[in-house]
């Protein structure tokens, strides 16, 4: 593991409460701190940002977090953005049942009309939906995703995976998540969660938000 790398992990370890720049330098005496620093900020992996009288170093995935923690203002304005967020997925939510439904019943007057026997078919629901999906092909493109979107030491936040594997197949959140717990529980020696972020797998009672393979 290059200095950059192990400097970028001591500071994911160090999560949403950061770690003092000065602390950094204690730590890696045998490493330029600034410059390696500047690298991991100018690769998107690291921020650096002034808390009190000391400089602070959070992971990126982690920052967001800070910020929710330490100002109010900008706490209260995102949880009115996913308030906002959850209306607009319930409104949408709403509008495809009713479609479902007006389908099912045009479906059921056209074959009263017509008075042919036809197979009967089961309507899909949410649970018949996802035993269509292939899952070895759901693996296979969750793996492809968690290589693209991964990070230097491996990490992905699943949120990212999300909108991809849900665009591809059609999923809502709690489909996909669904998805992720069975897989990650059947191949436990494949991939590795960690908690952190703001959706993911609940494991043991806390908040799984990202994952990487091992």
């Amino acid at each position: 593991m290059s200095a950059e790398e192990k400097l970028v992990q001591r500071i994911f370890d160090t999560g949403s409460s950061g770690i003092k720049k000065s602390d950094l330098r204690k730590e890696f005496e045998g490493i330029e701190i600034d410059k390696t620093l500047e690298k991991t900020v100018t690769h998107g992996e690291v921020v650096v940002d002034k808390k009190g009288a000391a400089y602070y170093c959070w992971h990126k995935d982690y920052y967001f977090q800070n910020l929710l923690n330490s100002d109010i203002k900008f706490r209260l304005t995102y949880e009115a953005i996913k308030s906002l967020e959850q209306s607009v997925n319930k409104a949408s939510d709403g509008l495809a049942r009713t479609i479902e439904i007006i389908g099912n019943n045009v479906t059921t007057l056209s074959k009263s009309v017509i008075g042919k026997d036809q197979p009967n078919t089961v309507q899909e629901d949410s649970s018949d939906r996802l035993k269509a999906i292939k899952f070895d092909e759901f693996r296979k493109e969750f793996d492809i995703a968690v290589a693209n979107y991964s990070n230097s030491i491996g990490w992905v936040e699943l949120a990212k995976i999300r909108n991809d594997l849900c665009n591809t197949y059609d999923l809502s959140n709690e489909e996909f998540y669904h998805l992720v717990e069975q897989l990650t529980d059947k191949y436990q020696e494949n991939y590795e969660l960690s908690t952190g972020g703001y959706e993911g797998v609940i494991v043991r009672g806390l908040l799984h938000g990202f994952v990487r393979s091992i």
